[in-house]
């Protein structure tokens, strides 16, 4: 029998079997006995203009030990071709076939999963060199931490550098407030994914900051200063092409959090201030696109919630980018979080 920690996650946790596989994949290959397995999950559907780099650039990472999951939902596109170009590639393993989300791919991948640290990498984003085995250090240096996070690069649809995307000192709230963490940086302990469970369903949009959330009940997470991924911004993404569903979930979520009646009183008391800070950047979103009724809503909203807030400020700065498109915005963001951090 495989030791306990290579048991696929399904096997160890209750709260995972109901995502178990008919059967096991051969046992994963480990070069370095000193080192955790770390295993990745990357959900994709119809992302073939994009899968091959993400791909490469976790089999790049010239980690000794490496279990690599593809989730595909059915694509339609040149991603079957691409994922069957890698038949000869024993990290590698990948299924094609209809699921219910991007939540449910993340949850077939890690219940599959062997390794002792867990990840998902989307099929739009990057790994920088040297991403896995500096966020293993950090794990391995801080036994109390659940998971690490650190900075990640936004980058356009064809992979031109943006902004980064600075890390901020760790706290529940900051979770929140979707201040952290950039989930391509996001790596977490095995114990932990078996004790949170499966992504919610039923969260489509904000699926990672919902998960956090959970996660960081039960341990804190770790800020880790480098930059380790890439964060692809393009019409397609969810976050960007699709507000709605992305605000009302995002609200839903601390919503949730605010409501466990076993939240610390302190923590209970910064809602108005965390629920300002969401209608504060549902504003500068609704700038930046041009809808500047829908920002004066949401101003009004978090003003009438929690008051002033310090990112109220950039406001100004996202009207103005609509007839001067300088990035000054964007650059105050990236200017504040390096302050920040």
């Amino acid at each position: 029998m495989l030791p306990i920690m290579q048991l696929p996650l399904y096997r160890q946790s209750p709260l995972w079997a109901a995502y178990g596989p008919a059967e096991d994949a051969p046992p994963p290959r480990i070069i370095d006995p000193a080192l955790p397995l770390v295993s990745v999950v990357t959900p994709s559907y119809n992302q073939g203009r994009y899968l091959r780099a993400t791909i490469e650039s976790v089999l790049g990472q010239g980690y000794p030990n490496l279990e690599y999951l593809v989730i595909d939902g059915g694509s339609s596109d040149e991603s079957l071709g691409i994922l069957e170009s890698y038949a000869d590639e024993p990290r590698l393993r990948w299924l094609s076939a209809p699921d219910r989300g991007q939540s449910d791919a993340i949850n077939k991948g890690w219940a599959m999963c062997r390794g002792h640290i867990l990840a998902w990498l989307n099929s739009d984003d990057t790994y920088l060199p040297g991403a896995i085995a500096g966020q293993v250090r950090a794990l391995l240096a801080d036994p109390a931490a659940g998971a690490v996070y650190a900075d990640a690069q936004y980058t356009d649809a064809a992979g031109r550098p943006l902004t980064r995307f600075y890390g901020r000192p760790y706290s529940p709230l900051a979770l929140l407030r979707l201040e952290i963490p950039a989930s391509p940086t996001v790596f977490l302990r095995r114990d932990l994914v078996a004790a949170v469970g499966p992504l919610n369903l039923a969260r489509r949009y904000s699926m990672d900051t919902d998960y956090w959330a959970r996660a960081a009940r039960i341990a804190p997470f770790r800020q880790v200063h480098a930059l380790v991924a890439t964060y692809r911004l393009h019409a397609g993404s969810k976050t960007v092409g699709q507000f709605a569903g992305f605000y009302r979930e995002w609200l839903a979520v601390a919503e949730s959090y605010f409501a466990d009646p076993d939240l610390p009183a302190n923590l209970r008391a910064a809602r108005g201030s965390v629920i300002a800070d969401i209608y504060a950047a549902m504003a500068n979103l609704e700038a930046r696109g041009g809808r500047p009724a829908d920002a004066l809503r949401y101003l009004a909203y978090a003003l009438a919630t929690g008051g002033p807030r310090p990112r109220m400020l950039k406001l100004p700065l996202s009207l103005a980018e609509r007839r001067l498109p300088l990035g000054l915005a964007a650059r105050a963001s990236a200017l504040w979080g390096r302050l920040r951090r």
